[in-house]
Protein backbone atom coordinates (compact mmCIF):
# COMPACT_ATOMS: atom_id res chain seq x y z
CA UNK A 1 0.00 0.00 0.00
CA UNK A 2 1.93 3.36 -0.75
CA UNK A 3 2.19 5.74 1.95
CA UNK A 4 1.24 9.37 1.22
CA UNK A 5 3.35 11.90 3.19
CA UNK A 6 0.92 15.16 4.30
CA UNK A 7 3.00 18.65 4.72
CA UNK A 8 -0.26 20.16 5.79
CA UNK A 9 -0.98 22.14 9.28
CA UNK A 10 -4.55 23.56 8.49
CA UNK A 11 -6.37 20.70 10.77
CA UNK A 12 -9.70 20.93 8.56
CA UNK A 13 -7.38 20.18 5.14
CA UNK A 14 -5.37 17.64 6.76
CA UNK A 15 -8.18 15.72 7.56
CA UNK A 16 -10.37 15.99 4.43
CA UNK A 17 -7.65 15.28 2.33
CA UNK A 18 -6.22 12.26 5.02
CA UNK A 19 -9.97 10.44 4.94
CA UNK A 20 -10.02 11.06 1.34
CA UNK A 21 -6.68 8.93 0.86
CA UNK A 22 -7.27 6.31 3.47
CA UNK A 23 -10.86 5.61 1.65
CA UNK A 24 -9.02 5.58 -2.12
CA UNK A 25 -7.01 2.91 -0.08
CA UNK A 26 -3.16 4.93 0.73
CA UNK A 27 -1.42 4.60 3.73
CA UNK A 28 -1.34 8.59 5.29
CA UNK A 29 1.73 10.13 7.20
CA UNK A 30 1.48 14.00 8.73
CA UNK A 31 5.12 15.54 8.67
CA UNK A 32 6.00 18.25 9.95
CA UNK A 33 9.42 21.06 9.18
CA UNK A 34 10.87 18.77 12.25
CA UNK A 35 10.83 15.18 10.17
CA UNK A 36 14.00 13.91 9.37
CA UNK A 37 13.38 12.70 5.78
CA UNK A 38 16.13 9.45 6.68
CA UNK A 39 12.99 7.42 8.59
CA UNK A 40 10.62 7.77 5.36
CA UNK A 41 10.28 4.21 5.14
CA UNK A 42 10.40 2.67 1.28
CA UNK A 43 6.77 2.53 0.91
CA UNK A 44 6.86 6.45 0.65
CA UNK A 45 5.65 7.63 -2.86
CA UNK A 46 4.06 11.11 -2.77
CA UNK A 47 3.62 13.83 -0.39
CA UNK A 48 1.64 16.71 -0.41
CA UNK A 49 2.72 19.84 -0.03
CA UNK A 50 1.16 23.20 1.66
CA UNK A 51 2.77 25.82 0.23
CA UNK A 52 1.06 28.81 2.30
CA UNK A 53 3.14 27.40 5.07
CA UNK A 54 5.86 29.43 5.19
CA UNK A 55 8.38 26.23 6.86
CA UNK A 56 6.73 24.21 3.74
CA UNK A 57 7.72 26.15 1.10
CA UNK A 58 11.06 25.77 1.19
CA UNK A 59 13.06 24.99 -1.91
CA UNK A 60 15.28 22.91 0.46
CA UNK A 61 12.42 20.37 1.34
CA UNK A 62 10.90 20.06 -1.82
CA UNK A 63 14.60 18.94 -3.20
CA UNK A 64 15.13 16.37 -0.69
CA UNK A 65 11.80 15.03 -1.51
CA UNK A 66 12.42 14.77 -4.79
CA UNK A 67 15.74 13.81 -4.79
CA UNK A 68 14.23 10.63 -2.86
CA UNK A 69 11.98 10.01 -5.58
CA UNK A 70 8.61 10.95 -4.49
CA UNK A 71 6.30 12.20 -6.57
CA UNK A 72 5.64 16.26 -4.95
CA UNK A 73 1.93 17.77 -4.97
CA UNK A 74 2.38 21.69 -4.04
CA UNK A 75 -1.19 23.11 -2.93
CA UNK A 76 -1.87 26.75 -2.48
CA UNK A 77 -5.11 28.74 -1.49
CA UNK A 78 -4.31 31.35 -4.81
CA UNK A 79 -1.62 30.01 -7.58
CA UNK A 80 0.23 33.30 -9.87
CA UNK A 81 2.43 32.31 -12.72
CA UNK A 82 5.66 33.45 -10.76
CA UNK A 83 4.80 30.60 -7.86
CA UNK A 84 3.81 28.06 -10.47
CA UNK A 85 6.96 28.09 -12.43
CA UNK A 86 8.99 28.68 -9.00
CA UNK A 87 7.65 25.45 -7.39
CA UNK A 88 7.43 23.13 -10.89
CA UNK A 89 11.29 24.30 -11.30
CA UNK A 90 12.61 22.93 -7.85
CA UNK A 91 10.48 19.73 -8.22
CA UNK A 92 6.59 20.02 -7.53
CA UNK A 93 4.95 17.52 -10.51
CA UNK A 94 1.63 18.86 -9.68
CA UNK A 95 0.51 22.89 -8.25
CA UNK A 96 -3.16 22.95 -7.65
CA UNK A 97 -5.53 25.23 -5.28
CA UNK A 98 -6.22 23.86 -2.30
CA UNK A 99 -10.17 24.24 -2.90
CA UNK A 100 -9.13 21.75 -6.09
CA UNK A 101 -6.87 19.24 -4.71
CA UNK A 102 -10.10 18.48 -1.96
CA UNK A 103 -12.45 17.55 -4.88
CA UNK A 104 -9.37 15.91 -7.14
CA UNK A 105 -7.20 14.19 -5.26
CA UNK A 106 -8.63 11.35 -6.55
CA UNK A 107 -7.27 12.63 -9.83
CA UNK A 108 -3.78 13.55 -9.04
CA UNK A 109 -2.95 10.51 -7.08
CA UNK A 110 -4.08 8.15 -9.95
CA UNK A 111 -2.30 10.51 -12.47
CA UNK A 112 1.09 10.12 -9.80
CA UNK A 113 0.93 7.16 -8.56
CA UNK A 114 0.42 3.84 -10.08
CA UNK A 115 -3.05 2.22 -9.61
CA UNK A 116 -1.77 -0.98 -8.63
CA UNK A 117 -1.00 -1.04 -5.39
Amino acid sequence: MPKILLFIKDLELGSKLSSICVDLGYHVEFSDENSDPDNFTEKVEMAIIDMDEKVFSSVGLISELKRRGLKIVGTMSQINNRDQSRLRSVGCDIIVTRSSLVKNISNVTSELLDKNH
